[in-house]
């Protein structure tokens, strides 16, 4: 029996969520005042993660495995498949040795090919391997998601839901990143303020995709499949944090979240990251700033493991709650909330 669900928030999660149901046959709407994909679904480093980022946190390490396949395999024309990928350890001030690394990633099968790139300076790097891992080109992620929610006729309205229509619905799903009605659903999160550079890097380090682990040590990532790249940086890249729900965003940020485009910001921390990342590659030095995108991102507050798990969680009957700091679990995300529909069927 088909459910009219309207799904508020149209991320890769309530997108992913829209199209799954409307395969099964249910009639969707998806609501969002942004658009597709426009917010932090737009606005992060693109990784499609297979677990070499947690090595603390088992959880994250077995939900990227269970996750990752159902998402390529969904998205499969936005994967870019001619980068390539390392993590390094330093030689300080990281929370996981070489040896602890190796062993976590043996533990779950991933497997590590130790390597002593040109470009790296090993007198702060340790040991580096390299990965099996991809980003994801955000541009033409969107343009499937909205080609395909078209072919379903899934209605989209560029609106945040109107909770007065509620009783319109069989069910409402909530995949508003842990904000809006799901802030008091998910009291583990905590809500940044997160700066994501685009930045022109020297010619031998484009296609390059680095993560210097596990610490507070700047990144960075080939830019969907574009020539350009993105500074991530977990000490640089949040502005602001709170773990109060209710506290508002400061200026200047608030006027700058979820730009469309990436534009030169006064504050940047571009000078920082460059720094930063020119410990590990010298070559950074010669990155070039383009400019700076802001949006909320909302994570697990759990310092001691670094966990980054789904969460699909029941609200007001007949309403359902997602929040998770992966893009990857978002296909897995769809199939729970369809199994949680049709079982109230």
């Amino acid at each position: 029996m088909s459910a009219r669900v309207a799904i508020a928030g149209a991320g890769i999660y309530g997108a992913a969520v829209a199209m799954r149901l409307a395969e099964r046959g249910h009639r969707v709407e998806l609501f969002d005042p942004l658009g597709i994909l426009r917010a932090a679904s737009a606005i992060n480093q693109y990784r499609v993660h297979a677990g070499y980022h947690y090595p603390r946190s088992p959880e994250t390490i077995q939900e990227t495995l269970t996750a990752r396949e159902e998402f390529i395999s969904a998205f499969g024309p936005a994967i870019v498949r001619n980068s390539t990928h390392y993590y390094a350890i330093p030689r300080e001030n990281s929370r996981t040795s070489p040896e602890n690394y190796e062993t976590v990633m043996r533990e779950h099968g991933l497997a590590l090919r130790a390597c002593r790139p040109d470009w790296m300076d090993f007198g702060f790097i340790d040991r580096c391997y390299e990965v099996d891992e991809n980003i994801y080109d955000p541009e033409v992620l969107r343009s499937s998601i909205e080609t395909r929610l078209s072919e379903l006729k899934v209605k989209f309205e560029r609106r945040a839901f109107p909770y007065e229509q509620r009783p319109d619905y069989d069910f409402v799903v909530w995949a508003t990143y842990g904000m809006g009605p799901s802030r008091n659903i998910f009291k583990i999160a905590k809500f940044q303020v997160a700066e994501k550079i685009l930045i022109e890097l020297p010619v031998e380090l484009r296609g390059i995709a680095l993560v210097v682990v596990d610490g507070a040590f700047t990144a960075f990532d080939p830019y969907g499949s574009s020539h350009n790249s993105l500074f991530g940086s977990a000490k640089r890249t949040n502005h602001w944090t709170t773990t109060d729900a209710a506290e508002p965003v400061p200026e200047p940020y608030r006027s700058t979240m979820n730009g469309a485009e990436f534009i030169p910001f006064t504050e940047t921390r571009f000078e920082s990251m460059r720094a930063d990342a020119a410990l590990a590659v010298p070559a950074a030095k010669g990155a070039k700033y383009i400019g700076s995108r802001f949006t909320m991102r909302v994570v697990e507050d759990n310092p001691q493991q670094d966990r980054r798990i789904l969460y699909v969680q029941d609200g007001m009957p007949g309403e359902i709650h997602i929040f998770s700091g992966k893009v990857v679990s978002a296909v897995k995300a769809a199939r729970l909330v369809c199994e949680r529909v049709e079982a109230h069927g």
